[in-house]
């Protein structure tokens, strides 16, 4: 509650008065309407409390008990009716509750109630304050925390994650003053200097400070963190008597004793926020939490992975770039190459297409739809499915509303015509017309429902959605091939269209299936976005290759990636023996969107598979960053190879600014692309460039800095090429859009 720290606290007694809700007051001047909103918070719910009490400095009491003289607290007041006590309460320098006075409701014996009680009272508000999420971390399946005090634990303690609300912060300055008065008699009041394990916690050592400064009346101390384990060894070591140390958390009380032992204090000079009640010494510490399930001293760590924390906030430890090598064996993918094969050489591929229809969503891969009758193979499976998964009592056939599905749904209707000897023809019925409800089809009879290409499969579920209610026959669904991103989208579509409320028969039957992962056009709408003002400097042909990213056109076919002669008019071409093909083209063959595709897939289920061997996965279930290992790009060092795995790559994965070996071996490999930009070791130069310059592919900055020191001079000439190159790495002003060369 604004203004107020609000907590519960059950009295454990036999008396009728046991329920009590407390507001601490922070110490200094206060809103009545956040009181009378707070005591109005306490009274709601289903059981209400028997007393509403609110606890407040001793010198302030008479201030709290003198504001309810105003309307608007005096209605909050009234709101207990005559069941709830309000009280005021005071606490002093040893941090003892007292009661003051009694507002409404008075309560036998309350004073007598509440004497001795403090430190159970304090502990419900602690519980409360600790109670805030991530102050217990816990480890990701799997793995353990490696401590810097080497201990390991599936769980670690943040006491900061509490400090979000200035009344949190100073009830917990308020239930340390019974420490600070345990110092004062031990040791004596006054000390120079409070210490923090972390700056995390430093506002509790101020409001400790100035609650100290108020009792003690003297100077204040200066506020010092040591940085926990790393800094105890660095730290000056104070004086006997003269030190406060408040130690954040430690679910060993470990950090505690490391101090006591390095600075030689008085055991009441150190105090520790927050542990764990199997701690050792944890009586000692303010607050222990209890044991999280599945923590114990006998719990073994042998079979978890270690993830070593570091730092005053404990953030794990900066591990180096995991690097993944694809490889034929472990990643190739045979239903890709299928694809590929049937559809990768006919024209059907584009990037960045819309298809037929302007209106057409842009999608990143398109398959033409139409080339699925081309395909013999497909033409064999969809035989196979009205001959041997299509109910005989199927009447209709519902087809996805695009010509590649009706083509398919005309094919299916024929062949079912002739294969059941029906004089009267199916019924061949749109999406849209059962979406209108313009037509139905036979609510008992078979069903038979075509989609050419699908992506997620929204239009397919949206199918479903409306024959739901109007169709509880057999159903069959004839998917020729989907494109998704991801291989859950994949896998979710065939359980998904299996739901029926009448558990109809249903059966879906997919011819291809590929996941080509997120994000593949981004990378063709920023270029599209970045070399807009540039794209008629540099001749016809490379125009109507930006102007493909549009969606304007048909898209990109096998002018995928920027070209690599020295008009840039001319696209790269795939050599023959790809490792992840089969040997079913040619090197004249247009295949680079299909490369793309493979590209996308490649990657997409080294991120998404189980691996037996964890080095093959392109992801990690620790705090690590994954890369693309450099030698991906000499291994596979065809240009339009090289410029897939550019494109379909995340970010992340290309990022080799982190580890200094990674970033050496780009440099070097760049310098030689680019020296060689002329030849077919340098083909895919432009594509590297553009992804320097977008900062997709990043090298550390002193490796970036020596490229353009070693290339400035080798750059220099007419070409088209050479003046792009020149304008993507910052040796040339790109040109405006208004100045056009002569030629075009």
């Amino acid at each position: 509650m604004k203004g107020f720290f609000g907590f519960d606290w059950a009295l454990e007694s036999n008396s009728p008065i046991r329920n009590f809700h407390f507001l601490f007051k922070p110490p200094g001047t206060f809103n009545v309407a956040n009181l009378a909103d707070a005591i109005e918070a306490g009274l709601q719910g289903v059981n209400p409390p028997d007393v509403v009490a609110i606890i407040c400095e001793t010198e302030e009491a008479s201030e709290v008990l003198k504001a309810f003289d105003q309307q608007l607290l005096e209605q909050a007041a009234n709101r207990t009716s005559t069941k709830v006590g309000l009280c005021v309460c005071s606490f002093g320098p040893d941090g003892t509750i007292r009661l003051v006075s009694e507002l409404r409701n008075p309560v036998v014996g309350l004073r007598q109630l509440l004497r001795g009680q403090t430190p159970a009272i304090r502990n419900a508000g602690l519980e409360v304050l600790f109670s805030a999420p991530h102050v217990s971390v816990v480890a990701p399946p799997g793995f353990t925390f490696v401590k810097p005090s080497q201990k390991r634990s599936t769980h670690f303690l943040r006491a900061e994650e509490a400090l979000t609300e200035v009344e949190g912060v100073q009830f917990l300055a308020f239930a340390l003053l019974e420490k600070l008065r345990e110092r004062s008699l031990e040791v004596g009041a006054q000390f120079d200097v409070i210490f923090v394990d972390t700056m995390g916690i430093a506002a509790v050592a101020y409001a400790i400070r100035e609650i100290y400064c108020a009792i003690y009346e003297v100077p204040k101390p200066r506020v010092v963190t040591f940085h926990s384990h790393d800094g105890i060894d660095k730290i000056d070591a104070p004086l006997y008597g003269t030190s406060f140390t408040l130690i954040s958390a430690s679910s060993s009380m470990n950090l505690e004793r490391d101090w006591k032992k390095k600075v030689k204090c008085h055991p009441t000079e150190v105090v520790t926020l927050l542990t764990l009640r199997d701690a050792a010494d944890c009586e000692n510490a303010l607050y222990a939490l209890p044991v999280p399930d599945g923590l114990d001293n006998n719990q073994h760590h042998k079979h978890l992975k270690d993830l070593p924390i570091v730092g005053e906030r404990f953030a794990p430890e900066e591990l180096l770039p995991k690097p993944v090598l694809l490889r034929k064996k472990e990643h190739r993918l045979e239903a890709v190459s299928d694809f590929c094969k049937s559809f990768g050489l006919n024209g059907a591929l584009a990037i960045q297409a819309r298809g037929p229809i302007p209106t057409s969503k842009v999608r990143p891969l398109y398959l033409d739809g139409r080339a699925l009758m081309r395909d013999n193979e497909f033409v064999k499976f969809v035989e196979k499915v009205l001959c041997q998964q299509t109910a005989a009592s199927v009447s209709t056939i519902v087809y996805q509303n695009d010509d590649a599905s009706l083509q398919i749904a005309q094919h299916c209707a024929k062949r079912l015509q002739d294969v059941m000897k029906r004089v009267s023809p199916l019924r061949l019925i749109s999406d849209a017309s059962i979406e209108s409800r313009s037509a139905k089809p036979d609510s008992a009879g078979g069903l038979l429902v075509v989609a050419a290409v699908v992506g997620r499969g929204t239009r397919l579920l949206s199918i479903s959605r409306d024959l739901r209610d109007i169709h509880h026959g057999a159903r069959t669904y004839l998917v020729g091939t989907q494109i998704a991103e991801t291989a859950a989208q994949l896998n979710a579509l065939l359980p998904n269209l299996k739901h029926s409320a009448f558990r109809a028969e249903i059966n879906i039957r997919r011819y291809m299936g590929i996941a080509v992962g997120p994000g593949i056009g981004d990378s063709f709408e920023e270029e599209g976005r970045l070399l807009q003002n540039i794209q008629k400097h540099f001749g016809g042909a490379f125009f109507a290759r930006l102007d493909g990213l549009t969606g304007s056109s048909q898209g990109l076919g096998n002018s995928v990636f920027l070209p690599f002669d020295d008009g840039l008019a001319t696209s790269m071409r795939l050599r023959l023996d790809f490792a992840f093909w089969g040997n079913f083209y040619a090197e004249t063959d247009e295949t680079n969107a299909a490369v793309l595709a493979t590209a996308g897939a490649l990657l997409q289920n080294a991120r998404e598979a189980k691996f037996p061997n964890e080095n093959l996965r392109l992801a990690t279930d620790a705090f690590q960053q994954v890369i693309l290992s450099p030698e991906n790009f000499t291994r596979y060092n065809d240009g339009v190879i090289q410029a897939a795995f550019l494109r379909c790559a995340r970010p992340s994965e290309l990022d080799y600014s982190r580890e200094g070996s990674s970033s050496q071996f780009m440099l070097d490999l760049l310098t030689n692309i680019f020296e060689q930009h002329n030849r077919r070791q340098g083909e895919a130069a432009c594509e590297f460039a553009f992804a320097l310059y977008t900062r997709k592919l990043r090298l550390q900055q002193h490796h970036l800095d020596e490229l353009r020191t070693r290339l400035k001079p080798k750059l220099q000439g007419d070409t088209r090429k050479l003046q792009l190159l020149r304008i993507l790495f910052g040796f040339e002003v790109m040109p405006s859009s208004t100045s056009l060369p002569d030629d075009f």
